[in-house]
């Protein structure tokens, strides 16, 4: 009797050490970080950062005219004005101003927004259809870090453009805005470190093929610019 009593101790021994090893017990903090990471929603999280956060970063944006100039003619001072997502050679910037409208594009409102200039220097996105990082980036708000994979980072990109689009450029282009007209704007950009070594920002790109001093021009070479703000003044 005694040592069937010892085979049923050993028994359940071991079956709870088998058990034991089998159950993983992790603090209630983890266990709801995970739990939060798995509801994530990108659009819940654009919505709150563009109703609650990003009207804060709004206040004080760089201005669009000084910005320009520093494009085209000392673009490292421009860097250092920007916002750079780990070693990349593209940095974000918040930019505001104003500006008169020289025509009226599919994809965009073509903006000359120097007052001793006569060219158009910005492209303001007003098209169906915003790609990029331009808004989320230059905000300084979102960090990468985080996230636990990219692929929830870029999402929280494409519902903030949704909301560009929805809010920003329907109700705007609802006014008919017209070559000739002032707009207002604060908006959000993306700037390769080389991207006018070529050209100037409100120069004209030299077609392919085309020589120096041959009068064919080609498309002006325009800062692109994602409205977070636009009205016409």
């Amino acid at each position: 009797m005694k040592r069937k009593h010892a085979v049923y101790i050993i028994g359940i021994a071991f079956l709870a050490l088998v058990v034991g090893r089998a159950l993983e017990f992790r603090p209630l903090d983890d266990k709801r970080a995970e739990e939060r990471t798995a509801r994530f929603s990108p659009a819940e999280y654009a919505r709150d950062f563009w109703d609650n956060r990003l009207p804060t970063a709004l206040g004080s944006p760089l201005a669009a005219e000084e910005l320009i100039r520093l494009f085209n003619t000392d673009m490292k001072a421009a860097i250092a004005k920007g916002r750079t997502l780990g070693e990349s050679r593209v940095h974000a910037y918040l930019l505001g101003g104003r500006g008169r409208i020289m025509a009226v594009q599919k994809e965009g409102l073509l903006v000359n927004a120097l007052a001793d200039d006569s060219k158009p220097q910005i492209l303001l996105c007003t098209g169906a259809y915003i790609a990029g990082n331009a808004v989320r980036d230059a905000s300084g708000l979102v960090d990468v870090s985080d996230f636990s994979d990219t692929m929830k980072f870029n999402r929280i990109s494409a519902e903030i453009n949704r909301i560009v689009v929805q809010e920003v450029i329907a109700p705007f282009l609802g006014r008919t805005p017209q070559a000739g007209m002032s707009v207002r704007f604060i908006g959000a950009a993306e700037v390769a470190e080389d991207a006018t070594e070529k050209t100037p920002f409100g120069g004209r790109e030299r077609p392919v093929g085309a020589t120096h001093g041959s009068p064919v021009q080609g498309p002006w070479h325009l800062l692109r610019v994602v409205p977070i703000r636009l009205e016409v003044e």
